[in-house]
């Protein structure tokens, strides 16, 4: 398998890229090819999901692998597939989304990449808070911010990537920016989630907004040491962001934990495997049929992965499927 190479580092968004070329036997897997999939960091749920990938590929060729690379994230990930970097990477729609746009960190509307499947579509944005600082400001919904123009200390994802982008522009869409929470005498920390959720333990914070699986460990581990809720966010913005990012619409239910008594309504973030555009077609077919056939293969490397199916791998519409993955849905009747 050929590519052109990249020339510039990844994080040179705004300077030409190359796109892949690859050079593979017509509608059938390489023997014994080893393909590349870009993700996120070491041990999170998406190197889960490729190993998932790596035995999905094995029921077609037993001598093949899919090798996990670790990266900085969706914004990365979209240009090292379109440089050939990658066979294949995870994303998220939403930052499939922005390089379409050309939104920073794009300088320019980017494309190049193809959807084969959405792998999730369950992570909803959880605005985690203190219950007491909850009721003192009557904060029900996170549109009851700009009324109370509380002191909020909160915590979001660390600068540049997606959850905290949603974060931001999600308030935006509520009339909030984080100007105004620090008028309010309020602060914005960016962190990791394993350090927001140490200093939401520790009461340095009074809010973190994460987009994550309910029943998260780390929300758990947070009510464990203090009294939490969930603030919702008001239609209107789940609407906005749903135009703007592809997010989707999701309702964290009561009793999804044990101190949570209303629904909550909220939106999420999706994530999605691409490949390049030039990819070849009978291999993209080829692989999406390995996953339709064996999607066991992706569910069993978490419980979080249960619920995937063939409808949601066909689900989203932001992001044009591969031809050889449309070919595959199309044989399977989705």
């Amino acid at each position: 398998m050929m590519r052109i190479a990249m020339i510039t580092d990844w994080r040179g968004f705004g300077l030409a890229i190359g796109l892949a070329a690859c050079v593979m036997t017509p509608s059938s897997l390489d023997a014994g090819e080893n393909y590349t999939l870009c993700g996120g960091s070491p041990g999170g749920l998406w190197s889960l999901l490729g190993a998932g990938m790596d035995a999905v590929v094995k029921e077609i060729d037993p001598s093949s692998t899919v090798t996990y690379q670790t990266s900085s994230g969706g914004f990365a990930n979209i240009v090292q597939v379109r440089a050939g970097k990658c066979d294949m990477a995870i994303v998220h729609v939403g930052e499939a989304v922005i390089a379409r746009n050309g939104q920073p960190p794009f300088s320019a509307p980017t494309e190049g990449v193809k959807a084969v499947a959405v792998l999730y579509d369950w992570a909803p944005m959880q605005w985690v808070i203190g219950k007491e600082f909850a009721e003192k400001h009557n904060l029900k919904s996170i549109g009851d911010l700009k009324k109370a123009k509380p002191p909020l200390d909160l915590v979001v994802n660390r600068r540049g990537i997606l959850p905290s982008i949603l974060a931001e522009e999600s308030l935006k869409h509520a009339g909030i920016t984080f100007a105004d929470i620090e008028s309010w005498g309020g602060s914005i920390q960016y962190q990791g989630s394993q350090t927001a959720a140490g200093i939401m333990k520790d009461r340095k914070a009074d809010m973190w907004v994460n987009a994550t699986f309910v029943g998260s460990g780390r929300i758990r581990s947070i009510a464990e040491s203090r009294d939490v809720t969930l603030l919702s966010v008001p239609d209107p913005v789940i609407e906005g962001m749903a135009g703007a990012y592809g997010s989707m619409p999701k309702t964290v239910e009561a009793g999804a934990y044990p101190w949570l008594d209303s629904d909550t309504r909220t939106f999420g973030a999706r994530a999605i495997l691409i490949v390049a555009d030039g990819m070849d077609e009978g291999v993209v077919k080829e692989i999406t049929t390995a996953m339709i056939n064996h999607v066991d293969k992706i569910q069993g490397v978490h419980k979080a992965m249960g619920a995937l199916s063939v409808d949601v791998m066909r689900s989203q519409n932001e992001i044009a499927y591969h031809p050889g993955a449309e070919a595959a849905y199309r044989d399977a009747g989705s």
